[in-house]
């Protein structure tokens, strides 16, 4: 058996979980009388792994939390753990509300059966962590969710357990304390204990996971590494925020088949406006075509049909990581020619090729999203200037890593933008 075989933690194999429905109801693609929040589930976590689960409500997480935790069982299917496991599953969820923040932590510390002579040790510990010293004399009834949280923690932190649930809880309480409970939670980690913990906070999966899971529906849709699965998960569930815009949606037949974009259109089909149409778009390497590397100048080509002379005509693009967070802004205004390069075209029609440059070493390698926007501006340009149209928001393409490439920071979690710097090391003078 392998050495990743016997750190197996926790085995999850074909767990589902149907509920009842009322008599005479139905849940829309369930059928009558049932509901399945969960259907066949399966993987394996590993000693050390911080899991991160995402997915939209009712797609089947706390209910998944909920059967490792035992609060309910599996309609089918099985849960095997390695090792204790210890879970926080709401506020307070383990504490008597007429008992005091001290009797509560006394009576956690007999269910976990630590040793009488190491209770006062241990409960330092947990109240100096939670930081709420002043009140562990009151009944925690009084206390605030915060507060809660805060205890909650402290004592799962400081508990002996292998493996450690957490549903939706790193949310709440102050920017502070969440900061040491992350750090903590890698603490954990280090020292070999699973951590799994469902979260709809984008960073903190990133942050934190090593290992992702997608649930959809009550099944697996994607498990893998926290950034690519987190931007599949955004990339489905990416609101609209720019509905009254002019999208122009285009066959995109020829898009991203090398992790290039070369797409063009005939006259007729040309995607645009009266005042100008998109006739071919393309981002490749410049030195070679196609496939586009680390080290490549990356070289963007639009070639354009102006119908009308005497107006201003832009082009501009934003580039996004795999998260859609903004990366690099594109005009061709803002120019290292400080030209005004609308004024060039301004009185021409017809067929005009546009060119950018994005030096190489600049992105780190992933993909990006190509955000292409065409302006229309009849007098002088202005930050009042109407958006003519933009182009489907689906055009995407990939840098790709060298085959002698190593990433000593980590993944797109760390930044998008990572260039060759210059450095200089020296002996320094006596």
């Amino acid at each position: 058996m392998s050495s990743r075989q016997n750190d197996i933690a926790i085995e999850i194999d074909g767990i589902s979980k149907e509920y009842h429905v009322r008599p005479g109801t139905s849940i829309p693609g369930q059928g009558a009388g049932h509901f399945a929040a969960l259907s066949n589930v399966s993987f394996t976590l590993h000693r050390g792994d911080i899991v991160g689960i995402v997915g939209r409500n009712g797609s089947g997480k706390s209910t998944l939390l909920k059967i490792l935790s035992m609060i309910t069982k599996p309609t089918s299917g099985e849960a095997r753990f390695y090792g204790s496991v210890r879970s926080i599953l709401d506020f307070g969820s383990n504490f008597h509300p007429d008992m005091s923040g001290r009797d509560n932590v006394m009576i956690q510390l007999r269910i976990a059966g630590v040793p009488a002579a190491r209770f006062d040790s241990y409960y330092q510990q947990i109240v100096a962590f939670s930081e709420i010293a002043d009140f562990m004399d009151q009944p925690v009834k009084v206390y605030s969710s915060g507060m809660f949280l805060r205890l909650g923690f402290s004592v799962a932190f400081h508990l002996s357990s292998d493996i450690l649930i957490l549903d939706e809880v790193l949310s709440v309480g102050d920017e502070g304390f969440r900061m040491k409970c992350r750090e903590m939670l890698k603490e954990l980690a280090r020292s070999g204990k699973t951590i799994l913990f469902v979260s709809h906070n984008k960073a903190e999966v990133l942050e934190l996971s090593n290992r992702c899971i997608w649930l959809d529906k009550g099944e697996i849709k994607k498990i893998g590494a926290p950034a690519e699965v987190m931007g599949e998960y955004f990339a489905l569930y990416r609101d609209n925020h720019d509905g009254k815009k002019t999208v122009v949606v285009p066959e995109l037949n020829a898009h991203d088949s090398y992790g290039s974009i070369s797409l063009s259109w005939s006259a007729g089909s040309a995607p645009g406006n009266e005042t100008m149409a998109v006739r071919s778009i393309s981002v490749t390497s410049a030195a070679h075509g196609r496939d586009i590397y680390l080290a490549d100048d990356i070289l963007l080509r639009f070639q354009l049909d102006k119908r009308k002379s005497g107006v201003n005509i832009g082009a501009f693009f934003f580039l996004e990581d795999i998260l859609f967070q903004p990366v690099l802004v594109g005009h061709f205004l803002n120019n290292d020619g400080d030209q005004n390069l609308s004024e060039v075209v301004r009185d021409k029609t017809g067929l005009i090729d546009i060119e950018c440059t994005i030096p190489g070493h600049l992105l780190t390698p992933g993909k990006y999203y190509l955000r292409l926007r065409f302006g229309v501006e009849p007098g002088t340009w202005s930050v009042d200037s109407q958006e003519g149209f933009r182009l489907t928001e689906e055009l995407h393409f990939t840098i790709k890593e060298p085959a002698n490439y190593a990433d000593y920071i980590g993944d797109l979690s760390k930044g998008s933008v990572r260039p060759a710097l210059r450095w200089n090391i020296s002996a320094a003078s006596e």
